[in-house]
C-alpha cells in the first residue's frame, strides 16, 4: 500500500470533505456579510464591531473549548457545532429573504459561531492525531493546509459573485447548507477515543484542567521552545503584515484596492503549492531540513520586500513593475511558510498527549491571538514616528537575528519528537 492509499483513508477523507465544503461556505460569507453591512449601514463602526465579534468571543470561549475539547468526544463535538452554525446561519438566510435581519440579530448570531468556532476548532485541531497514523500526520496537515488555501481562495470569488447577483440570503442558505453538509459527513468518522473519566466540571476543576495544558507546554523542552518560537515571532511578523504592510502598499506605494487584493492572492497561492510540493514531491525530507530552510528562505523574502520599498529603490518602479515584483515575493512568501509552519503543527501535534491535546492548543491560540493586537497596538505607534521602510527593514532583521538563535539552541526533539513524549498524562 503506498502513502497517498494509507493517508486517504474513510476516516481523514470524511474529515477533509467536511471542512473543504464548510470552508467553501464559510469563504463565501466572509466577502459577502462585509459588503452588506456596508450596503446597509455605510457604517465603518458597525464593520469594526463585527469583525470584534468575530474574533474576541472565540478567544474567551477557547479555554472552556479546550477542557471539554479533552472531556468529550471530539468527533460529536465537531458535528454538533456544525449543525448549530449550520442551522444558525439557515435562521439568518430565512430572516433575510423575508426582510426581517436587523444588524443587531446579524451581530450576535455572530458572536455565537465565533463560540461555536472556537470549540469546533479545538476539537478538530486535537482530532486530527487520533485519526492518521503518526509517519503520515505531516502529510495530513499539508492536505488540509491545501484545503483551507483553496477555500481561501474560491471562497472569496464566489462569495462577491453570489452576493452580486443573488442577495445576502442566497449566500447564508449556501453557507447554513455547506456545515450541515459538513457535519453530515464527519458523523461517518470512526472515532473511538476515550478518556479517562474526569467526574463533574466546577470552577475550581476547570481552572485546574485547564493550566494543566499550560503547564506541560512549560514542562515539555520540545514544546516549550517551538512555543516560545512561535509566540516571538508571531509577535514580530503578524502586525507586520496587517499593520505595516497595508499601510506601505495602500498609502506609500499608492496601489489600488484591486492590486492590494492579488498581492495577497498570490500568497495564498504560494501556501496552496507550498502543500501540494510537501505531499507530492518532500514528504521524505527530514523536518529540520524543511523548518530551517523554509525559515530562512521565507525571511530572505520578506527582507527583500523589505530593501524593495525604501524610497531611492521604489523610485525606480512603475506601479505595475512594482505590483508584480511584490506578487512574486508574497507568492514565495506563502510557500516557503507552509515548509515551516506544517512541520512545527505537526510536531506541536505528536509532543502533545491526546488527553491533553485540546487544551495545549487552546492555550496556543489564546497567547498567539493576544501576541497580534498587541503587536498591532506598538507596530501602529511607530508608524507615526518611524519611516515605514525603516521599519519593515528593522523587525525583519530582529527576527532573522531570533531565528539564528532558535537553530542554535533548539534541542534535537523540536525537529524529531520522541516517542516517549506521545504518552497519556495522568
Amino acid at each position: 500500500m503506498n502513502l497517498r492509499d494509507r493517508l486517504f483513508e474513510k476516516n481523514f477523507v470524511l474529515y477533509i470533505l467536511g471542512r473543504l465544503v464548510s470552508l467553501i461556505g464559510s469563504g463565501i460569507q466572509i466577502v459577502a456579510i462585509p459588503l452588506y453591512i456596508l450596503d446597509l449601514t455605510g457604517s465603518g463602526t458597525a464593520m469594526g464591531i463585527f469583525t470584534l465579534l468575530g474574533m474576541l468571543p472565540r478567544l474567551l470561549a477557547a479555554p472552556f473549548a479546550g477542557v471539554i475539547g479533552d472531556r468529550w468526544n471530539r468527533r460529536n463535538i465537531m458535528v454538533w457545532t456544525d449543525f448549530l452554525r449550520g442551522i444558525l446561519i439557515l435562521i439568518l438566510a430565512f430572516l433575510a429573504y423575508k426582510g426581517a435581519m436587523g444588524i443587531i440579530i446579524l451581530f450576535i448570531v455572530q458572536a455565537i459561531v465565533s463560540v461555536l468556532d472556537g470549540f469546533f476548532g479545538s476539537a478538530t485541531v486535537a482530532m486530527l492525531p487520533d485519526i492518521v497514523e503518526n509517519e503520515h500526520l505531516r502529510e495530513a496537515n499539508s492536505v488540509l493546509g491545501s484545503v483551507n488555501s483553496f477555500s481561501m481562495i474560491i471562497g472569496p470569488i464566489l462569495g462577491g459573485i453570489i452576493y452580486g447577483v443573488l442577495g445576502i440570503a442566497m449566500v447564508f442558505l449556501l453557507n447554513g447548507i455547506s456545515f450541515i453538509v459538513s457535519a453530515i459527513s464527519e458523523m461517518f468518522i470512526t472515532y473511538n477515543v476515550e478518556f479517562k473519566e474526569k467526574g463533574k466540571l466546577n470552577v475550581t476543576k476547570f481552572l485546574k484542567e485547564f493550566t494543566q495544558g499550560i503547564a506541560f507546554i512549560f514542562n515539555n523542552r520540545g514544546l516549550k521552545y517551538l512555543f516560545s518560537f512561535a509566540m516571538v515571532t508571531n509577535f514580530l511578523l503578524s502586525p507586520l503584515l496587517q499593520v505595516v504592510e497595508p499601510y506601505v502598499l495602500r498609502q506609500v506605494v499608492k496601489m489600488s484596492a484591486q492590486q492590494y487584493g492579488f498581492v495577497q492572492t498570490f500568497f495564498t497561492i504560494g501556501m496552496l503549492l507550498g502543500n501540494v510540493i510537501l505531499v507530492v514531491f518532500l514528504s521524505k525530507v527530514k523536518n529540520k531540513v524543511l523548518i530551517v530552510g523554509g525559515l530562512f528562505l521565507e525571511l530572505f523574502m520578506l527582507l527583500a520586500f523589505s530593501i524593495l520599498i525604501f524610497p531611492n529603490v521604489l523610485s525606480n518602479f512603475t506601479i505595475w513593475k512594482f505590483f508584480w515584483l511584490t506578487g512574486i515575493i508574497y507568492f514565495a512568501i506563502g510557500l516557503f511558510n507552509i515548509f515551516v509552519n506544517v512541520p512545527i503543527s505537526t510536531n506541536l501535534q505528536l509532543m502533545t498527549p491526546t488527553n491533553i491535546r485540546s487544551r495545549v492548543f487552546s492555550a496556543v491560540e489564546i497567547f498567539s491571538q493576544l501576541m497580534v493586537p498587541l503587536g498591532a497596538v506598538i507596530y501602529g505607534f511607530l508608524l507615526d514616528r518611524v519611516a515605514a521602510h525603516l521599519l519593515f527593514l528593522v523587525v525583519n532583521l530582529i527576527t532573522i537575528f531570533i531565528a539564528v538563535i532558535f537553530i542554535i539552541i533548539a534541542p534535537y526533539e523540536v525537529y524529531e519528537p520522541k516517542s516517549s513524549e506521545m504518552q497519556e498524562i495522568s
